[in-house]
């Protein structure tokens, strides 16, 4: 008999938010989104080091005169989930589900994100470091997101004594193809991939879809 489902983790970036911590920061430090892009690109195609990615970045970012903790704070705090986001969180809880965020995105976005739709918890898969005068002095970006993703589940599901099969997982990137495979129960949500697709449990056009399926 299949096992009941009793946690559900979902993304954060493109599947509750429209857009992307990171261009979000940028373009809100009053950095050059398209000289960010560029870094990573660079980075993800072995052009440079995602080391030196990072403190390219870095500087970029202090170069702005604003890269402090408290503005940086009080930036992600501004952030609204998609319509339907909150309701959908809502729902789940009330329905007794666990509901975890996963994310690749920034911790202090993430956290900010998770209290906003009243998730019971987060996991991160970037940060950010500041210096005893609350300046950003490091960024920490860890580029096999589908892999620490897994990791991080694992962990989670052993702190909470659940199987991996009374997992369900709501995503919508080729970032959650790992984790969509480790718990053969991945939701697609509003997801242009085909990769991810063929590897979903379930697929749903809209937040509110997938009501209809837990």
């Amino acid at each position: 008999m299949e096992k009941k489902i009793k946690l559900i983790c979902t993304d954060v970036d493109g599947t509750l938010v429209d857009g992307v911590s990171w261009l979000f920061l940028t373009k809100w430090l009053g950095c050059s989104i398209q000289k960010a892009i560029g870094i990573f690109n660079r980075a993800r195609h072995g052009e440079i080091t995602f080391a030196e990615g990072e403190r390219m970045l870095t500087r970029m970012y202090r170069d702005s005169g604003n890269a402090t903790r408290p503005f940086i704070i009080n930036l992600f705090s501004k952030v609204r989930p998609k319509q339907g986001a909150k309701e959908l969180i809502s729902y789940l809880k009330k329905k007794g589900y666990l509901v975890y965020l996963i994310s690749g995105a920034i911790d202090i976005y993430v956290e900010a994100v998770a209290k906003e739709v009243g998730a019971d918890g987060f996991f991160a898969n970037s940060s950010l470091d500041f210096d005893e005068n609350g300046i950003l002095r490091k960024i920490h970006y860890r580029d096999n997101h589908g892999e620490v993703k897994v990791e991080q589940l694992k962990k989670l599901v052993e702190a909470k004594g659940i199987g991996m099969d009374e997992v369900v997982i709501v995503g919508d990137s080729e970032n959650d193809i790992e984790i969509f495979e480790a718990t053969e129960k991945g939701i697609a949500v509003s997801c242009a991939s085909d990769r991810l697709k063929r590897v979903a449990w379930k697929i749903a056009n809209s937040l509110e879809e997938i009501k209809q399926i837990l």
